[in-house]
């Protein structure tokens, strides 16, 4: 829960991080997109208004060599030509829009036009309709028009000059707008660095006293359970001396007396006292098993012997719960080298799981076959089975299933498992619901060796491991 509590403000803080870094990075490109999308616009607005200015220019100078030229020759053509030329140089005047902006250059711009245009309308009719000699008329107009031409000529100069610089301001001022742009985005990646700097290390100071804080519990734990196996181990080693003395003595009861009540209440006492002999054993190994302590002797040991004797075990019980129990050996003579008691206790747990579990009517079968180094001890039963989900913890500490009453310490299992693996061997279970439960274990097989032949056995060689 605690580091739980932890990833949240740890996730959190980093998503506001990339949310601010990211506002910030759409922020300045998006700024940076409209000053350039501005810087355009003016440029081709200026450009615009240049090349109207300059082809105004041009149109004032078309005008006065057609009039010129229709003033020497009288070509009608050069007069429709006059014509067009004033009607485009209107045009432009008026698709110009100068003074639109209300700076003064435009405005005396237009007026310079409109006047220079005026003044070649009423010079051109003047010279037509009273001079007669044309060159005469030729030097009337052009010197009656030369000072609306110079002076249309000099505003039309000075407004390219202002355009001009204008779009160099322009080109200044973009520039320092992209220079505090950038600068700006510079400052927002170092505040993030600096604040991203801040949040890992505050982060990783909370995440170093959470590991620390496991640790310590950890190592607490730990060492509450060790304390819980020393007492474990203490106190079943002080019962084991009062509970074998009560043995003793009930047993002496038994045999001293003749009396029926106390044979039957010292029965019990005896009883009562191997159960909880069986108990403090079971504690004993479980405290063994987990301080990583047990240990086990191993010598050679018949196969056929493990599976007869555990069947012998069991046969009374197998026979009062109407059970069959028998045992296969597919290669007789197998030899493993084990502990004996411990690998008698694991057949021992299994057997007797599957015959709580097995109804009457059913099969508990014992087997063992060799595989490679190692020989495989089979225990199957005919009973309701295990449940997929429940496979994976049948060898857990305590776990048990409890069915129609049957109970247990759910302990057998683990010790079993415990044993087997002392012995470098491994223990799992196979099962289907309603078709039984199959548990399996390994052990290592023995060296072969001669032996001595009994009465009534043959001589065999054992496999080679």
């Amino acid at each position: 829960m605690r580091r739980r509590n932890l990833e949240v403000p740890v996730v959190a803080g980093f998503a506001i991080l990339a949310g601010l870094l990211a506002f910030g990075m759409v922020s300045s490109i998006l700024q940076l997109e409209s000053l350039a999308n501005a810087q355009m616009g003016r440029m081709r607005a200026d450009e615009k208004e240049i090349a109207q200015v300059e082809r105004l220019r041009w149109k004032s100078e078309l005008i006065v060599s057609s009039g010129r030229a229709h003033l020497i020759s009288g070509d009608p053509a050069l007069l429709a030509e006059l014509q067009e030329s004033k009607r485009q140089f209107n045009e432009i005047i008026r698709t110009l829009g100068l003074g639109a902006h209300d700076v003064d250059l435009e405005v005396r711009a237009e007026r310079a036009a409109r006047n220079f245009v005026g003044a070649q309308e009423r010079l051109f009719d003047q010279a037509q309709s009273r001079i007669r000699n044309r060159k005469q008329l030729v030097r009337r107009y052009e010197a009656d028009l030369l000072p609306f031409q110079t002076q249309f000529g000099d505003a039309v100069a000075r407004l390219v000059e202002y355009k001009e610089a204008a779009g160099t301001e322009r080109y200044e001022e973009a520039g320092r707008l992209r220079a505090q742009l950038t600068v700006r985005l510079y400052g927002l990646l170092a505040v993030l660095l600096l604040v991203s700097f801040f949040v890992a290390w505050h982060f990783s100071r909370l995440l170093g006293r959470s590991l620390r804080h496991e640790q310590d519990s950890l190592e607490a734990a730990r060492k509450a359970l060790a304390s819980r196996d020393e007492l474990m181990g203490m106190v079943a080693h002080d019962l084991r001396n009062p509970l074998n003395a009560i043995t003793l003595r009930a047993a002496l009861m038994r045999k001293e007396t003749d009396l029926a009540r106390v044979q039957q209440q010292s029965g019990s006492i005896v009883n009562v006292a191997m159960r909880m002999d069986h108990l403090i054993k079971t504690m004993l190994e479980v405290a063994t098993i987990e301080a990583g302590k047990f240990s086990v002797t191993p010598e050679r040991c018949s196969v056929d012997d493990l599976l007869r004797e555990t069947t012998d075990m069991f046969s009374a019980l197998a026979a009062s719960k109407q059970v069959q129990i028998e045992q296969m050996v597919k290669e007789p003579g197998l030899a493993v080298r084990v502990d004996r008691e411990r690998v008698l206790q694991v057949l021992s747990n299994l057997v007797g799981n599957a015959l709580k579990f097995t109804p009457p009517g059913g099969h508990v079968t014992v087997d063992a076959e060799q595989q490679g180094a190692t020989v495989r001890f089979a225990v199957r039963d005919t009973g309701p089975g295990i449940a997929p989900e429940n496979l994976l913890r049948v060898f857990d500490r305590f776990w048990k299933e409890e069915r129609g009453g049957k109970k247990g310490t759910g302990l057998g299992l683990f010790i079993a498992k415990g044993i087997v693996d002392a012995h470098g061997g491994c223990i799992w279970v196979e099962s289907d619901l309603g078709q039984g439960a199959r548990f399996y274990f390994t052990l290592p097989i023995a060296e072969p060796t001669t032996h001595q032949v009994r009465p009534g056995e043959h001589e065999a060689r054992l496999p080679a491991a």
